[in-house]
């Protein structure tokens, strides 16, 4: 099951919505804007590693797979150019704390 998110975890998708929510509405509540033409916005870029930390043992490549497989993210970007825009970001992370 490489792409499944641990059975113990049935309500996986609505932690999902909730984490792409909460960070969507703490980008705008900073007046955050993502680049006009970014493919994913900071957001979904924020929810996938949010989610690979917590289901995937902080796994990217298969957060980013699975999110997309399953419709959370359907213009999820390759991995490289998703650690790239990852790695452009680490000070919105810091917000969470």
């Amino acid at each position: 099951m490489f792409l499944s998110i641990k059975q113990k975890e049935k309500p996986y998708g609505i932690n999902i919505v909730a984490v792409y929510t909460i960070c969507d509405d703490l980008l705008i509540s900073l007046g955050h804007q993502t680049h006009p033409q970014a493919q994913m916005t900071d957001a979904e870029v924020m929810t996938t590693a949010i989610i690979a930390a917590q289901y995937f043992g902080g796994n990217h490549q298969r957060a980013c797979c699975v999110l997309k497989i399953h419709g959370y993210i359907p213009n999820m970007l390759g991995h490289s150019r998703y650690n790239r825009l990852f790695h452009r970001i680490p000070h919105l992370f810091q917000i969470l704390l």
